[in-house]
């Protein structure tokens, strides 16, 4: 049986992660830190984390971030996605991200972000329909199989994101199809380079990249070049696969993201 103290223990080690704790003055607040939440979709239970800032006030509008994680945070616990990438950085430091930020998980590790399309977007849905978002500032961002996602999805959808921000992703994937999922991306990189053309894209990898060769990312951003765009790169030098941390610890990338706006 739970005693008091291990009752006010366990909420405190909850608080201290951000998860679901909010202020109350005077009636019912708004919660905020990490709050978790699920969904079914094509007969998978998806777990999500949404971060709310502790300074939401639904008197305003507010940026919506999407991240998506990489192969190592797949799974079905729920948290694993917020621990690595932007979740990290969040936690040294989240008032430079000033938003609501969703971190789905994908259930099925050797699997790609696109085949979970229906859930990803429903979530995105969820968290329009629930906080005040602008829908000139929601963002896509993601790193190793989630940058590969942020590329493909940023490309499917380039009529709802403001900016895309791929951490050493990749284009075309060859991947099996579990069964109820939706196929991979297996086109050829001037596909997404002509739908992400007027695309805000900030791309990251690491120089000495031995996992995702950084010149998968070097060949999108010259088709999106290729197609009339101007993304912007970021080889990051003597860096392996673990981009990510350097980029989103970076303070010039959150200053950069918030100041896009959807072109109308």
């Amino acid at each position: 049986m739970t005693g008091p103290l291990q009752l006010l223990g366990s909420l405190l080690g909850l608080c201290a992660l951000g998860a679901g704790c909010a202020a109350v003055t005077g009636g019912a607040a708004e919660p905020t830190g990490f709050l978790f939440e699920s969904l079914e979709a094509s007969g998978l239970t998806y777990h999500y984390a949404v971060y709310v800032p502790r300074g939401y006030d639904p008197k305003r509008a507010w940026p919506l971030v999407l991240f998506l994680h990489g192969s190592g945070e797949s799974g079905t616990d729920g948290t694993r996605q917020i621990i690595q990438g932007l979740g990290s950085a969040m936690q040294w430091d989240a008032d430079r991200w000033p938003g609501i930020v969703l971190f789905p998980q994908k259930p099925i590790q050797h699997s790609e972000w696109e085949q979970h399309e229906k859930a990803v977007m429903e979530m995105v849905a969820r968290a329009r329909a629930r906080y005040r978002i602008d829908p000139d500032r929601v963002y896509l961002t993601g790193l190793s199989q989630g940058g590969h996602g942020a590329w493909v999805l940023g490309a499917r959808h380039a009529d709802l994101w403001a900016a895309v921000v791929p951490i050493c992703g990749y284009g075309a994937s060859e991947r099996a199809i579990p069964p109820g999922l939706l196929p991979p991306f297996t086109g050829d990189v001037a596909e997404l380079g002509k739908a992400l053309r007027d695309m805000p894209i900030w791309a990251f990898h690491g120089e000495v990249d031995d996992i995702v060769n950084p010149q998968e990312t070097r060949d999108l951003v010259a088709a999106v070049k290729a197609a009339g765009g101007q993304p912007r790169m970021s080889i990051l030098p003597g860096v392996n696969h673990g981009a990510w941390d350097p980029a989103y610890r970076d303070p010039e990338l959150p200053r950069w993201l918030f100041a896009q706006k959807k072109r109308r």
